[in-house]
């Protein structure tokens, strides 16, 4: 099902599991909105955008949102915006078994 700009806008996401960092809260939402104004045609964020957005960890002392739940949205709105595009005739979905979490440099291959 698309995906509307007011649910990009008002979606909650629950809290990563004890003991796991999810993704930075204030990044997510920025991200979002960013998401909502390309709904309602004020921005201009691609699939690509979408599909290779990462966001960092959460402060150690927070939670965060849950990375499985952000995820499953964020794939929802790679389709939304794929079937939106003029050449979605050509758009080949990427895999998407990747989260969306920034690694640290040092970690990078």
């Amino acid at each position: 099902m698309p995906v509307t700009a007011f649910e990009a806008r008002t979606r909650q996401f629950d809290r990563a599991p004890i003991g796991a960092r999810g993704y930075y809260e204030p990044a997510v939402d920025a991200f979002l909105e960013r998401v909502a104004a390309t709904l309602d045609g004020d921005d201009d964020l691609s699939v690509s955008d979408v599909h290779n957005v990462a966001f960092a960890k959460a402060p150690l002392s927070k939670r965060g949102y849950d990375p499985t739940a952000v995820d499953a949205f964020l794939r929802d709105v790679e389709g939304t915006l794929a079937g939106l595009s003029q050449s979605a005739s050509y758009y080949i979905a990427p895999a998407l078994e990747h989260t969306h979490t920034r690694k640290p440099p040092w970690r990078r291959r």
